[in-house]
């Protein structure tokens, strides 16, 4: 019974040390200086889930495209500009072998990179406005090996794409160490044709663009 006191007053010394070191406390602001950096989320609202951040989207034969998503970091060169980097990289195999004798080999790599560089302004309380450009490039190919009856057929798969935008966004610093913001990318998307070889038999598909709002994005940027 007597350890229940002196807890007691542990956490009122607790207590009474942290309102002196933040006596002057008026709220998160805005970690835009140079030097500053973050990881950088995708965030699904209302759901709570964290994703990896998109970085780029690429054609493919079977679709019309695929987004790319990986790491995301931002760095502050100087106290308005920040530049977030995004990296993708993937690669996967599987092999599957049948009773009498088949065989199925499946094998695919993705690879994507992108640049933001984005100027911010005079921060407006917790809110740091912003506009930039955007630059990114991503590529996906894949191969399959299909035996049947001692015969082997090679199949190979490949995609790319390329964009290049303005963004115009905002980060909301709501408390210490975390910041939620909203992105446009207003630009050109550049998706090449799809290739399906088989032998020495090629398959094109069609290439494609696109011009306009092609992404926005909520973010959840973890400083560090």
């Amino acid at each position: 019974m007597k350890k229940f006191p002196i807890l007691i007053l542990m956490v009122m010394i607790t207590a009474l040390n942290f309102g002196q070191v933040n006596s002057n406390y008026d709220g998160p602001k805005p970690e835009i200086k140079k030097g500053s950096k973050s990881f950088v989320f995708r965030y699904t609202p209302f759901q709570s889930n964290l994703e990896p951040a998109y970085v780029s989207t690429v054609s493919d034969f079977d679709e019309e495209n695929l987004d790319l998503f990986g790491i995301g970091f931002r760095y502050f060169f100087t106290d308005e500009i920040g530049v977030t980097g995004g990296l993708n990289f993937g690669t996967s195999s599987s092999s599957e072998e049948f009773t009498n004798g088949d065989k199925l080999d499946i094998s695919s790599t993705s690879f994507g990179i992108s640049a933001d560089a984005n100027y911010h302004f005079h921060a407006l309380y917790s809110v740091s406005p912003y506009v930039g450009v955007n630059i990114n490039f991503g590529s996906l190919s894949s191969t399959t090996e299909e035996t049947e009856d001692g015969t082997t057929t090679k199949t190979e798969y490949y995609g790319n794409g390329f964009g290049v935008g303005v963004n115009f966004g905002f980060d909301w610093y709501f408390t210490a160490g975390l910041s939620l913001g909203g992105k446009y990318t207003l630009g050109l998307r550049r998706l090449g044709k799809p290739e399906v070889k088989t032998g020495n038999t090629t398959i094109e598909g069609q290439s494609s663009s696109f011009f306009g709002i092609g992404y926005a994005s909520i973010i959840l940027n973890v400083h560090i």
